[in-house]
Formats: C-alpha cells, sequence, structure tokens
C-alpha cells in the first residue's frame, strides 16, 4: 500500500495513493470538451443501515475532472501530473 500524499499543481489538489490513471478527451457530443479526468482506485467503505442497524459494504468508484481553455493544455496538465504521478510511485517502489 502507498502511502498518502496530497499535491496540488495548477490549481488541481489530488492525493497520489489514489489515482488510477489520467485521460484526456474532447467529447463534443456530451457537452465536454478539453477536460482531463483523473480516476481513483475502487475504495470500500461501511455504512450502518439506519432500519437495521447493520453495517453494509459501500464501493467508491470516482473520478475528478477538469476542463481547460484548449485540448493542448489539457494533454500539457495531463503530462506534467504524470510526471509527478511517477516520482511518487518511484519514491513509494
Amino acid at each position: 500500500m502507498n502511502s498518502p500524499r496530497v499535491v496540488t499543481h495548477g490549481g488541481v489538489t489530488l492525493n497520489m495513493s489514489t489515482i488510477k490513471c489520467f485521460k484526456t478527451s474532447t467529447n463534443r457530443d456530451l457537452g465536454k470538451t478539453n477536460y482531463m479526468v483523473v480516476e481513483h482506485k475502487l475504495r470500500y467503505d461501511y455504512i450502518q443501515h439506519p432500519e437495521t442497524g447493520e453495517y453494509e459494504k459501500q464501493a467508491y468508484n470516482e473520478v475528478t475532472e477538469v476542463d481547460y481553455g484548449s485540448y493542448d493544455s489539457a494533454v500539457a496538465h495531463r503530462n506534467e501530473w504524470e510526471e509527478i504521478w511517477q516520482d511518487y510511485l518511484d519514491e513509494q517502489g
């Protein structure tokens, strides 16, 4: 398990230990253009059901989306984040 490390870069703050991957996209059909997507690792938590009092396992599959002014800007930020993430992974290794 990797140690948590919170990093802020380009106005975005992420915990390096939760990252699964980075993506860029221009999906005009959905009205979203020029954005970077950060997929986070699947995580679990237990929530107590209010009526039964039993704990239920809840899965969270979270993403962070950041919009940029141009596709080139989104790609540049993605590349910078990938370098930061790789440095973090190398230190953990």
